[in-house]
């Protein structure tokens, strides 16, 4: 009575794993391939958010106070005062922060200004060709715009 060991895999054995990872991988990939862009759009909208959540604390606080007060990251209406609506005139001291009179930790670049157009990771000073025009989701050529009349921080898809 012989006794066979079995010491690896068959042949067809092989090549089927093979085939199974090349399915897999060709359903995997074209998931992954707008992953960056789908979490810098998803950082741009949050930002935009607390944005938006920022102008309507200043605007709720300038209502219910009649004195200087200290609104957004550190600013007062003394040395920084508000327009006649209770919203802040600019949301930032320059380009390379032009949130950081509501915002903290504007630091990182992600944000720029260019002819009272804001733009975020995804937008990219409006020189990103990934325009895949998605309805209310930055990307391409969309820009954000403050409104410091009415106080709204809106994105602008044209």
């Amino acid at each position: 009575m012989t006794r066979s060991t079995r010491l690896g895999f068959t042949l067809v054995e092989l090549i089927f794993v093979i085939v199974i990872i090349g399915i897999l991988s060709a359903v995997a990939i074209p998931k992954f391939a707008n992953l960056t862009d789908n979490s810098k759009s998803a950082s741009e909208l949050a930002t935009a958010s607390s944005v938006q959540s920022a102008l309507d604390a200043i605007h709720g606080e300038w209502i219910a106070n009649t004195c200087d007060f200290d609104w957004g990251n550190g600013q007062n209406t003394a040395t920084n005062p508000l327009n006649a609506t209770g919203y802040p005139t600019t949301l930032g001291a320059d380009n390379t922060h032009p949130l950081n009179y509501i915002l903290k930790n504007t630091e990182n670049g992600d944000w720029v200004v260019v002819g009272g157009k804001y733009y975020g990771p995804a937008t990219k000073n409006g020189s990103s060709t990934k325009d895949r025009n998605i309805a209310n989701k930055p990307e391409g050529n969309d820009y954000w715009d403050y409104n410091a009349t009415a106080g709204t921080f809106t994105l602008v898809e044209p």
